[in-house]
């Protein structure tokens, strides 16, 4: 039966899977590895093309920030769909910013980039005065997704991860693979960043204009160095 359900829901995008144990973070784990989580990432960006996740209350509380902190306006903002953030910050913050997705509609608009965002890129390192998402939920390996932005952004930069309860657990699947309750965030960056980089605040968005949701912004920067090490 599940796998009957499953060919008559594929169509829309969608998959039956057997339920999972509550648990405050989750990944999910594709039987084709990286191939298949590739191709379910393209599949869903053309399904979502003309959808925007980002909103204008978010997107101000993170200029706002990032002119408050005097770190710069050149930035990067990674799994950015259709560019919605990009042109948004470029007109706010009047600097460089570009985009990447990992489907090839990336080049369909403006100032936007094919890469999958959990790899580095020699170019890019520390390029950037500001990295940030909204689609940390679709990384495969979200740790390696946030080293390879920790390298992106100079001394005084900084990453801002948006987060809310739709990137929770209970919304994690094929098409969002890592969920984990906005709570335990912070201490998934200190187990992941211990060394690398280091939460440095927490901007609370009361609701989304767009869809109405609270929201959180984690604010990451280069981890402090230890005493007697070099900066």
């Amino acid at each position: 039966m599940r796998r009957l359900l499953d060919r008559m829901v594929r169509p829309f995008g969608l998959r039956v899977v057997r339920r999972r144990p509550a648990g405050p973070v989750y990944l999910h784990r594709y039987a084709g590895g990286y191939d298949e989580y590739r191709a379910a990432q393209i599949r869903h960006n053309k399904r979502k093309l003309k959808n925007v996740w980002a909103d204008e209350t978010t997107l101000s509380a993170v200029a706002d920030h990032i002119e408050a902190c005097g770190t710069g306006a050149r930035g990067i903002c990674h799994g950015a769909r259709n560019g919605f953030e990009v042109e948004w910050f470029r007109k706010r913050l009047g600097g460089e910013v570009i985009g990447t997705d990992i489907s090839e509609t990336a080049l369909r608009f403006p100032h936007m980039r094919v890469w999958d965002f959990h790899d580095a890129n020699p170019d890019w390192a520390g390029q950037f005065d500001f990295v940030y998402t909204n689609s940390l939920d679709q990384a495969m390996k979200p740790a390696r997704a946030l080293d390879a932005w920790a390298e992106q952004i100079g001394p005084r930069g900084r990453i801002y991860v948006e987060h809310t309860m739709a990137h929770s657990v209970e919304h994690a699947g094929e098409m969002d693979p890592f969920g984990a309750h906005p709570m335990t965030m912070p201490y998934l960056f200190f187990l992941w960043g211990r060394g690398r980089y280091q939460l440095v605040d927490i901007l609370e968005i009361e609701a989304k204009k767009n869809n109405g949701m609270q929201a959180w912004v984690f604010v990451l920067a280069r981890a402090s160095p230890a005493p007697g090490e070099s900066p």
